[in-house]
């Protein structure tokens, strides 16, 4: 009798247990650190609630942490405090240079061919083939968001040219080692900053120029950086993007493809908000470049990634071949595409 209570009383326990384990795959509790410059009343963070609703139905139970120190956030994850970082792509590329590269000076100048980029990248049909590329080691990309097309910020309209932003100081992102290159190859002098002063550094006058997507216009005062004479070069130098990168062995089998499928469904929505902020930057304070002002840029944009791909190896080859696709779909007239140098 004992032995049958005993042998009971153990079934009833793996039963338990598995019931347990059940329940716990359903809503596992993972901590998604988010970065977000205004912290828990920041847009981003917002974005990441409606995420963290979205995630309990693929079997995961998200706690949100905000961040508005974004390197902590990045590191944290490297750590081991969090399950999962939503960061930047600048900082993002240290966990995968395969998305890392999304933002590759002039590698998308609109968003028509961004999507094509976005949809490559994240469509479920394609994650056999991507699989190697969207992980590395224990880290996997689960996700990517559009923030919008970076331009650049001056404080005279006459800064409208590569010859005269020679000498100009630029606050540069110290630790993207491609926008450094780029700000040497046009000649400026680099005044190292991060995402939390550079726009102090524009706004009170000590620096020349700065680059930030229009969505950073309104919620860092750029227009006092601005002032009367200065203006905003209407020539996209890059896409910027915020990336969730997951440590992969923490969640359930499937979730890195319903969370890319999520993202996926919210590219529209968030370039509707990239170009609702560029509309929020007077018509007045936008500057045009001449159309052989612009082939000049892109050459030298693409001299910059093809240094970046093979003498600094910042950017990966075959997103750069992505790209340069992607933007021969849209103008085969392009004098690259017949080049094919990436």
């Amino acid at each position: 009798m004992r032995a049958r209570i005993s042998s009971l009383t153990t079934l009833y326990s793996l039963l338990l247990g598995l019931t347990v384990a059940s329940a716990a795959s359903a809503g596992e509790k993972r901590t998604l650190c988010v970065f977000d410059i205004s912290g828990a009343n920041g847009d981003t963070f917002t974005a990441a609630k409606e995420y963290q609703t979205a995630a309990i139905a693929w079997g995961v139970d998200f706690e949100l942490r905000p961040y508005s120190n974004e390197k902590a956030a990045a590191d944290d994850l490297r750590a081991g405090k969090c399950h999962a970082s939503l960061i930047t792509g600048v900082r993002a590329r240290q966990f995968n240079k395969f998305t890392g590269t999304l933002e590759a000076i002039g590698g998308v100048s609109n968003y028509e061919t961004l999507k094509k980029v976005f949809t490559q990248v994240l469509d479920p049909n394609n994650a056999t083939k991507l699989a190697g590329y969207l992980k590395n080691g224990d880290y996997e990309v689960a996700g990517l968001f559009p923030i919008g097309a970076v331009y650049l910020f001056v404080n005279n309209k006459s800064i409208n040219s590569k010859e005269k932003l020679a000498g100009k100081k630029i606050a540069t992102l110290d630790y993207d080692h491609a926008a450094v290159v780029m700000v040497d190859v046009a000649g400026a002098s680099m005044t190292a900053a991060d995402i939390t002063n550079f726009a102090g550094m524009f706004n009170n006058g000590a620096v020349d120029a700065c680059y930030a997507p229009a969505a950073a216009y309104k919620p860092l005062e750029l227009q006092k950086g601005l002032k009367a004479a200065g203006g905003v070069i209407r020539l996209p130098l890059a896409m910027l993007s915020v990336q969730l990168v997951i440590h992969a062995p923490s969640f359930p089998a499937g979730f890195a493809t319903n969370s890319r499928t999520y993202a996926l469904s919210r590219f529209p929505n968030m370039v509707s908000l990239a170009k609702k902020a560029e509309a929020g930057i007077p018509a007045d304070k936008w500057i045009d470049v001449a159309a052989a002002d612009k082939d000049r840029y892109e050459q030298m944009f693409q001299d910059v990634r093809v240094r970046l791909r093979d003498k600094e190896q910042v950017f990966h080859k075959d997103m750069l071949r992505m790209l340069l696709k992607a933007r021969c779909a849209s103008d085969s007239a392009r004098a690259e595409c017949a080049a094919k140098r990436e």
